[in-house]
């Protein structure tokens, strides 16, 4: 939290200048396995999705903020199950929906960019039933839902394509409290400014 805080602080306390920079306005789709998860759930493909605004130029250091809006669907670990009640399972997966914001700072090389970002999102994983089978006994997991509202930050590296458009890669993580399922692994895909 102490992060997000001061990320904000610098941004107001900005030299003036930096107010007359460019200011690019966009959006970005990415996609990835993601990596996490519970000893009954891993993530299985996750897509994120927001808005971006960037103010500064394409060579020398940039600030911006983005939304973001993401599914993750995760699927039930077998042996997790096993260890846990002794069977096999059916059903047993689930999604979990993440929505925030994120400041990001960086800096661009013309073509290459690099940057960070440090957000607040909101968390809801939901779980479907599983039903869980040893010889002609079986056990019904039942359904639960858990939420939490906590940080998330991460890299990423843009290789611009266009003038409007790059091919990007992050690294993040995220989630993690109140029973929510740690988000952390890698995603790619596009990001544009209009």
């Amino acid at each position: 939290m102490r992060r997000i805080i001061l990320l904000a602080v610098s941004v107001l306390l900005a030299p003036p200048g930096t107010a007359a920079a460019q200011h690019a306005h966009g959006g970005f789709i990415m996609a990835g396995q993601g990596g996490g998860g519970t000893d009954l759930v891993n993530a299985r493909l996750g897509v994120n999705m927001g808005y971006t605004l960037e103010v500064g130029e394409r060579t020398g250091p940039y600030l911006g903020g983005r939304t973001v809006l993401g599914i993750h669907w995760l699927r039930a670990d077998q042996e997790g199950f096993r260890q846990r009640y002794g069977g096999t399972v059916e059903g047993g997966g689930g999604t979990l929906y993440d929505t925030g914001a994120d400041l990001e700072a960086g800096y661009g090389m013309g073509v290459v960019r690099a940057y960070g970002f440090v957000g607040i999102h909101y968390y809801q994983q939901f779980h479907a039933p599983a039903t869980v089978g040893s010889g002609p006994d079986e056990v019904q997991v039942l359904r639960c839902k858990r939420e939490t509202i906590g940080e998330a930050y991460g890299a990423g590296v843009q290789l611009r394509l266009t003038d409007e458009g790059a091919i990007v890669g992050e690294w993040y993580r995220g989630g993690g409290d109140d029973g929510v399922m740690r988000l952390s692994g890698t995603r790619f895909g596009l990001r544009w400014t209009l």
